[in-house]
This record gives structure tokens, sequence and C-alpha cells, in this order.
């Protein structure tokens, strides 16, 4: 059995369109705890309901789909349902939900409240593993082998305490608990970087640690990627790949991951980090979006704000310093260790050769440190608000003139 679940706010009505959508041939289950007709207004009463509770996120989204070599499919998921409603104390609180038909396999997806008439909160840590937890006992007793999970070693010792012995030792019998771990190709949040990129992570992964493979130190590692259609930039946590979309990522984790997919073992990000340490990177924005230093892109117009995001990320910025992070400049040389300080970055610049210092000693006559038009408008600014508090003083002042203090109503009392 497959189980799933999201935490979310249950605001507007794209979880209802979600679960009605014509393709899973939806059919609407009798609610409990809830008076509306329809979905959508279901789902609007249980935040209604848990409006009187100290969470954001106060609606619980599981669905459960049973195996399809398990007969009674209603009757599986009636199990998981009471199983996993007594795991989590769920049993009293209001539910609406739909069963999906799709492609001839049904499952059913339910909507919880996660605030109590009290208004404390459901708890749901580890829910994962104890939704794992349920459908293994529901595989037991339909009589199947245990579906691969990464926690059943933590299963079979919830199993142990809540007493079910027989179905602990089915878990290890069937050496559930001796093999390896599975691991998701990509992660919930990267699946959604690739739809959103159309960029696939595996194949990302793959160029970068090929990259590696034929590089022997930075500038080669560097030269690799681009020939590729890649680069490599300066992000907040340190140094990340540009894909073809401009999105940035982080490079120690996916040569990590491409090494550990196509050889087994995984190469630390310590090695990754001692092979780029000492290159001049360009930034790369705010380590998301390598594209962000154009001018005029996300609001952004590092023409008129030399001193903006955009432009530290171009290599034209002054000054600038992050919201909780460090000195923002081209080279990268922030707070930080690993070869990232001030001391390290002056030492580059000292040990650059005769050609690179004198570009560099070109571009940096050029810059304006003085700032004085900034200054100039901050006192503009400063006296426009003064004359705007000089007319208020005035308005204030004639009208207690004009009128003298008033009550509530307007009527003078003076």
């Amino acid at each position: 059995m497959i189980s799933g679940a999201t935490r979310g706010a249950g605001l507007g009505d794209a979880l209802a369109r979600h679960l009605l959508k014509g393709e899973n041939r939806p059919t609407v289950t009798a609610p409990r705890g809830l008076g509306s007709p329809d979905l959508a207004g279901q789902i609007s009463e249980l935040v209604a309901l848990c409006a009187g509770g100290r969470t954001t996120r106060p609606v619980y989204h599981v669905h459960c789909s049973p195996d399809p070599g398990i007969a009674d499919n209603a009757a599986a998921r009636a199990r998981f349902w009471a199983l996993m409603e007594g795991e989590f104390d769920l049993t009293r609180q209001p539910y609406c939900g739909v069963v999906h038909d799709k492609d001839g396999r049904v499952h059913e997806h339910r909507v919880y409240a996660l605030v109590r008439p009290s208004g404390s909160v459901i708890d749901l840590s580890h829910d994962y593993a104890r939704r794992e937890k349920c459908a293994r006992i529901v595989e037991y007793e339909a009589g199947l082998a245990p579906v691969p999970s990464k926690f059943a070693r933590s299963i079979a010792q919830a199993l142990r305490k809540d007493g079910l012995h027989d179905v602990a030792g089915w878990l290890v019998a069937a050496g559930a608990t001796r093999a390896e771990r599975p691991v998701a190709k990509v992660t919930p949040g990267e699946r959604r970087v690739e739809e959103r990129t159309g960029v696939p992570l595996d194949d990302l992964r793959r160029a970068v640690f090929s990259a590696w493979q034929e590089s022997a130190d930075g500038p080669g590692f560097v030269a690799a990627l681009r020939a590729r259609g890649l680069d490599l930039r300066h992000g907040r946590e340190g140094p990340v790949v540009v894909d073809a979309s401009g999105t940035a990522h982080s490079a120690t984790r996916l040569v990590g991951a491409g090494s550990r997919r196509l050889t087994g073992e995984r190469i630390r990000a310590a090695a990754v980090r001692a092979r780029l340490d000492g290159l001049m990177l360009e930034g790369a924005g705010d380590g998301r979006r390598a594209d962000r230093a154009a001018s005029g892109r996300d609001g952004n117009d590092s023409a008129r704000h030399p001193g903006g995001v955009g432009a530290a990320g171009g290599g034209r910025g002054v000054g600038l310093r992050r919201p909780g992070g460090g000195d923002v400049r081209p080279d990268g040389g922030g707070g930080g260790g690993r070869g990232q300080g001030r001391n390290a970055a002056l030492e580059r610049l000292r040990a650059a050769a005769g050609a690179r210092r004198v570009m560099m000693r070109r571009h940096l006559s050029g810059l304006d440190v003085s700032l004085d038009r900034y200054q100039a408008a901050a006192e503009r600014a400063r006296a426009a608000a003064e004359r705007l508090d000089d007319l208020a003083d005035n308005g204030r002042t004639r009208g207690l003139a004009l009128w003298g203090v008033t009550d509530i109503w307007g009527i003078p009392i003076r």
C-alpha cells in the first residue's frame, strides 16, 4: 500500500479543484462533522473550524492507494484509515474526501482538520514513518510482501512497542530491515524544480559529474561545464552550477549525487570545495537565479541601482550586504571560511598575473565610491519629509484654533 500526505492552509478552492479533476473520475465521499453540500465548501468549513488553533497550516491532506493484489480495495482503504486515525488521534476530527478511479486503480483522498475543539493541534511528528507503519499492517493482514521502506527498522521497533510482534517478525523475515534503503531519484521539491525549468535533474547530475571526471582542477572543471552549456558561479552557500534555464544548483550536491548514482560512492562536499577553492567566480544573484543580475530582471534595475543585488551579481556593487549574510563581492569574498574571507580575496588579488592586474586596475579606477548623488538624494528626501511634517502640524494647529478640542462626536469641549 502506498500513502502520501501534505499539510497546508486550505485557503481558496485550489485543493478542491485538484481533487475533483475529471480525469480521475472522482466520487465525493460522505464527510464527517461537516454540513456543506460541496467539497469546496467542506474544505472552507474545515479551515473555519480550525480558526482558534495556533497554526497556519490546519489542513492535512492524505491519500492511500492499496496494492492491486488486494482483492477488496474498499476494505483495505477502510482498514488503513482506521489505523491512521488511531495513530494520529484523528478519530473525532472532521474530514471530507474523494475516491479516485484512475486507469482502473482506485485510491482515496481525505482532508482532515488538525485543530481540536480545545484549540490544541494534532501532533504530526514523523508522520511519514507512522503512515508507513499503518500501511505495513494492512499489507501483512492481506498476505502480501512488505513494500520496501527506508524506515523499515524504525517501523519494526514501533510495531514491537505496540505489541504487534507478529507483524514485526513478518517484516524482519521478509528482509525489509536488512535491505539497502531505497533512495528516490528526486525529492518532491526537486520535482517541482524540474517541472518549472524543464531540466531533468538526473541528466544535470550526470553532466556535472562527467565534467568533474574530465577535469583535474577548478579551472578545468569550469571549462568542462561550459562545454556542456553550464556555468559555475558563486552562490549564497558556495559554488553553484547554473543550468540552461538560469537556475542555480549546489555544485557539491550535484557532484555528490552524480557520483553516487554512477559509481555507488559519493564524493564528499569537502573534496568538491577543495578543488574549487581559490576560483574567482561571478556572483549568482541570490543563489537561486543566476540571471537576476540582468538589468530590470525581477523588478531590479541594476543600471539605476549600482548597489543592488543585480550589481553584485555582475561585479559592480560596492559595500552591499545581503540580509543575514556576508559582504557580496564579485570575487565571492564573504565573511566565511573555506578561502572565501577578505584575507583570502586579497591574497588572490596579489597573486594575479600582470595582465590580469592591469585589467582589474582599469575596472576599479572607474568605480564611483563617493556615492555623492545618493547622499544628495537622501538629503532631498529628508527635506521633503520635514516639509510634510510641517504641513501636518500646521493643519492640526489651524484645526485647534478654529474648533478647539472636541469629543469623539466632534462637539467642542473647550
